[in-house]
């Protein structure tokens, strides 16, 4: 069984008496879910979201809406329990299925994740079903490192016409257990989809967090690959992004990208998702 520790973003300063206090409480709040559901439980807060990960819990074999009733009951224990629920916002329950293949390779994939105010109310549009935004964290013993990814983050349009990202990232150690150090660069990978081509060279790239510059310079356009569509012509770009401008994004209310001609904007639940790829790792 895979070992899930409580960790903080705030780590590097233990000898601080208020993450002392803050790290005990997320200890006891996760020790009373264990004792609750008798499930492997992760606790993390970053910033003010708190999430309470289900690892391999038999629920994972249930249906979307039971596990969506696991996750409102624990949201308002939670809500009722948790010593410093002042301070949240956010309080997200997902649930992880941990695998080990060939004893080297383990993958966690996540089967839908539950946001909800810090009362225990369901977030518009949190309802966790085909949560193609949860975060896919894949350790490799033999390496020692661990990719943290999303499946697809849709910019505009569709998958047949239109423009995405896949953001990902990977680090030494097992981000599983909470102890992996931070990137030093996140990638971030553009599919356009377009009857014609969008892209003739490599285009600039301008992130602005909140109105705020975060992030200016060139993508690569890499070299042409043949289209499932006869319709459609598919360019796949690339770049790196620091990781401290990464974390910028992910704690935005509001996110553009400028990509060439094209100007984009994250959703809310993007930009959640790249603070849920960002929990996973420490960041002091």
């Amino acid at each position: 069984m895979a070992v899930v520790t409580v960790f903080c973003a705030l780590f590097g300063a233990a000898c601080s008496t208020g993450l002392v206090k803050t790290l005990s409480n997320l200890n006891a709040i996760r020790q009373h879910l264990i004792q609750k559901y008798h499930d492997e439980v992760g606790v993390n807060l970053t910033n003010t979201r708190l999430s309470v990960v289900f690892v391999n819990s038999p629920l994972n074999k249930m249906d979307n809406e039971t596990r969506l009733q696991r996750a409102q009951e624990a949201a308002l224990f939670v809500s009722r329990n948790y010593e410093d629920i002042k301070s949240i916002e956010q309080i997200w329950i997902s649930f992880v299925a941990n695998e080990t293949h060939f004893i080297f390779f383990h993958r966690t994939e996540g089967l839908g994740a539950f946001g909800f105010d810090k009362d225990g109310v369901l977030l518009a549009g949190s309802g966790g079903k085909n949560d193609r935004l949860a975060p896919i964290v894949k350790f490799n013993e033999a390496r020692n490192e661990t990719d943290v990814s999303v499946t697809r983050i849709q910019l505009q349009g569709n998958m047949n016409e239109g423009v995405a990202l896949v953001p990902h990232f990977t680090v030494t150690g097992n981000a599983r257990q909470g102890t992996a150090p931070a990137p030093e660069y996140v990638i971030f990978d553009f599919a356009s989809y377009a009857r014609q081509p969008v892209f003739a060279k490599n285009p600039e790239l301008e992130i602005t967090c909140d109105d705020r510059p975060t992030v200016k310079g060139l993508v690569q356009l890499l070299p042409a690959k043949a289209s499932d569509s006869e319709d459609t012509i598919a360019q796949f770009l690339t770049v790196r992004i620091s990781f401290k401008s990464f974390l910028k994004m992910s704690a935005a209310q509001k996110v553009s990208i400028t990509l060439g001609s094209k100007q984009l904007e994250l959703k809310p639940e993007d930009i959640d998702a790249l603070a849920r790829m960002a929990a996973n790792v420490s960041t002091q």
